[in-house]
């Protein structure tokens, strides 16, 4: 029911910039085994990989849609308080920590030496990018990406 949910969510509201990073986070993972997954593989799950550069993401896009953004931080937090581009990030990074997500891409395995690569690969989405809030190019990928390396 929960997949079921998603599924129309994203049909409806459409995705972009975590999702275009989630790709190249996922593929190029090397040794992360998170906790209740087999142990055979190394595996950032999709849903995992999407987390990770979400708030930093959604920092970079507060401007192209102010209001969305918050009413989407006071969804998921009602106490939310202020009203700038860090509200967003900030309710994610808590809901983020509450269920247990690793603290930022460092966690999983990346570090600066990784950003090129991550973006390299998040650049191949292009289908995901277009339907970003505002255009985002290699450098802002770059902010996103390194700006997501630990959450707190």
């Amino acid at each position: 029911m929960a997949a079921t949910f998603a599924g129309l969510g994203f049909g409806n509201a459409g995705v972009h910039i975590p999702h275009a990073n989630a790709y190249p986070i996922a593929g190029r993972v090397r040794e992360f085994r998170p906790a209740d997954y087999p142990a055979d593989e190394p595996i950032v799950p999709h849903g995992m990989a999407v987390g990770l550069t979400a708030p930093a993401a959604f920092g970079f896009t507060f401007d192209a849609a102010p209001e969305r953004h918050l009413r989407a931080a006071r969804l998921l937090d009602p106490t939310a308080e202020g009203n700038g581009p860090d509200v967003l990030p900030g309710v994610l990074r808590t809901l983020m920590r509450d269920v247990g997500l690793p603290n930022g891409l460092a966690e999983v395995g990346y570090g600066s030496d990784d950003v090129d690569d991550l973006v390299a690969g998040a650049l191949q989405q292009q289908r995901l990018l277009a339907t970003a809030p505002k255009p985002v190019g290699a450098d802002d990928l770059a902010g996103i990406v390194g700006g997501s390396m630990e959450h707190w």
